[in-house]
């Protein structure tokens, strides 16, 4: 099969329509934001208010897994600029250079005008792509500098250029802190430029790799130097709260967890790496994007995740298509060229056609969904009127605890305690090693309790979450195992469960109140008519 006809002059026009056929679709998701962005919104908006990188102000937790992301939220936050639609522009920007680069790099490594095109469509169609650039993560921009880092990498064999490489590897050091498992990408590239030195046995061309990963990776460790400084540790406390026996120890295969969200949205790109394997000639030619596609599958494999849309397979979306357009086109050519162009180009337009029709069929399930998990969470419309509500009803200085850290901890702005340890090291650090989920559970629970916050606000759903042990409560009422605890626990030290808020159609908020939580006296009053209508009822 072939792409490489080039008998298109105005290239760039097409391109132009999708990134149109992208920004239509992101805007079905505007007002979608991933509950976990708020995290980093908290932690940006402190760091520009002057009190730290922190989450609960005077506790350097790392509970964050995006630094540069954070620091550039930050920075524009510093100007007054709101740190939820800094992502979201900042976000769709990204995405826009996303599939312009999708186009360079596909034609770069010889797919062809027709095909980088089709590349360049099929990303700009994916729900993946539409969401994220719309969720407030980081998502975009890592993946982003994963592909650019391939473009460069391609313009530097070409053309060896010091300049080139020195910003190869300066990308390479802004997705080692942008997430942290960038670093595996920049480590890898080191060693296979290393090896492509050690090939040519020209101590010269060995020498004038060197210097620009021996600058970088001073850098980092300055980085890493910095993270040990103010938060006492090296790795950022997610490492710690997100281990590996949390899928694994449920039953679960993180990969596969992986690769069936993204599903619909391209994962299946990768299945085309098995052959990249067997063909020689083909991974010489393109062992680098294939190394990284091999590092974030491996990366898969080691955590699990609770979205739609395959958030962790999506950095290497970009790069499966083209190495998969790229393949294809290592196959014969036929004997016509003006039969195989009009062949070429309908076959382009039926994958691109069935792709979008996927993803479009994904995209309506998301939003007739939307109040349904997953999506409830990655939309947070709900959880923001909860975190709204506390702030009008309580006072400032009220500490709240529950498994979700992001819009109600934002927009209550309440110190915070988190039942999976994301921002809370003892949990992280201590009370996850144990090897026993029930044990783990109990002693969370306990811990929980023991720290007597105002507020302990649990999630029960209709129906259950995969993954996570419920009780055996009713199906209204169900809650996580270990919310199941930390509920009787509190009940046991005098706390009362005083309202009930409804999230969507399949899940409900439950609040349970300390015996010396101050409220405000009209709050008081709305929440005692539940108890004074019973007791009218009754007499």
């Amino acid at each position: 099969m072939c792409y490489r006809t080039d008998s298109l002059k105005n290239p760039h026009l097409i391109i132009v329509l999708a990134m149109v056929i992208a920004l239509s679709h992101q805007a079905l998701f505007l007002d979608w934001t991933c509950d976990d962005a708020f995290i980093s919104y908290r932690y940006a908006e402190n760091l520009s208010n002057g009190q730290g990188l922190v989450f609960n102000t005077g506790e350097r937790v790392e509970g964050f897994s995006n630094f540069f992301w954070v620091v550039l939220l930050a920075f524009f936050n510093i100007f007054g600029f709101s740190a939820l639609w800094v992502s979201k522009i900042l976000s769709l920007c990204f995405s826009l250079l996303l599939i312009g680069f999708v186009f360079k790099t596909a034609y770069a490594s010889g797919v062809g005008t027709v095909g980088s095109i089709l590349c360049s469509f099929l990303v700009s169609s994916a729900t993946s792509l539409a969401y994220f650039s719309m969720s407030g993560l980081e998502t975009v921009l890592y993946t982003l500098l994963l592909l650019l880092a391939v473009y460069l990498n391609i313009k530097y064999k070409v053309t060896p250029k010091q300049k080139t490489f020195f910003l190869l590897y300066a990308v390479l050091l802004l997705a080692a802190i942008t997430r942290p498992e960038g670093i595996l990408f920049f480590l890898i590239s080191t060693v296979y430029h290393l090896g492509q030195g050690l090939r040519q046995k020209k101590r010269k061309a060995f020498k004038a790799i060197l210097p620009a990963p021996l600058l970088f990776l001073s850098v980092y460790a300055g980085f890493i130097l910095f993270r040990y400084v103010y938060y006492s540790d090296i790795l950022p406390n997610t490492f710690y709260a997100k281990p590996l026996g949390t899928f694994v120890d449920a039953g679960y295969n993180a990969f596969f967890v992986n690769f069936s969200s993204g599903l619909t949205s391209g994962s299946f790109f990768l299945i085309p790496l098995l052959l990249f394997m067997v063909n020689r000639k083909f991974l010489a030619q393109n062992l680098y994007p294939v190394l990284f596609c091999l590092i974030q599958a491996l990366f898969m494999s080691y955590t699990g995740d609770w979205m739609a849309f395959g958030r962790f397979f999506f950095p290497i979306f970009p790069l499966a298509v083209v190495l998969t357009l790229t393949f294809l086109n290592t196959f014969p050519t036929s004997s016509s060229p003006i039969r195989w162009k009009s062949r070429t180009s309908i076959l382009c337009l039926v994958a691109w056609i069935f792709f979008a029709g996927l993803n479009a069929a994904q995209t309506i399930k998301a939003l007739e969904n939307r109040d349904n998990y997953p999506y409830l969470v990655m939309n947070s419309a709900e959880l923001t009127k909860v975190g709204k509500w506390l702030k009008d009803n309580f006072t400032s200085d009220t500490t709240i605890a529950l498994r979700r850290q992001g819009a109600i901890p934002y927009y209550s702005g309440m110190m915070s305690i988190d039942f999976l340890g994301l921002t809370n090291r003892k949990i992280a650090q201590t009370l996850f090693k144990e090897n026993d989920m029930m044990q783990e559970s109990r002693l969370i629970a306990a811990y929980i309790v023991k720290q007597k916050p105002d507020l302990i606000i649990l999630f029960s759903s209709k129906s259950e979450v995969s993954g996570w042990l419920l009780n055996e409560s009713p199906s209204e009422g169900r809650l996580i195992y270990l919310e199941h605890l930390i509920h009787n626990l509190a009940v046991d030290e005098g706390y009362t469960h005083r309202k009930d808020i409804s999230l969507g159609e399949t899940e409900t908020a439950h609040l349970l109140m300390g015996m010396d939580l101050v409220i405000r006296p009209y709050t008081s009053f709305l929440l005692s008519l539940p108890f004074l209508t019973y007791y009218a009822a009754m007499q």
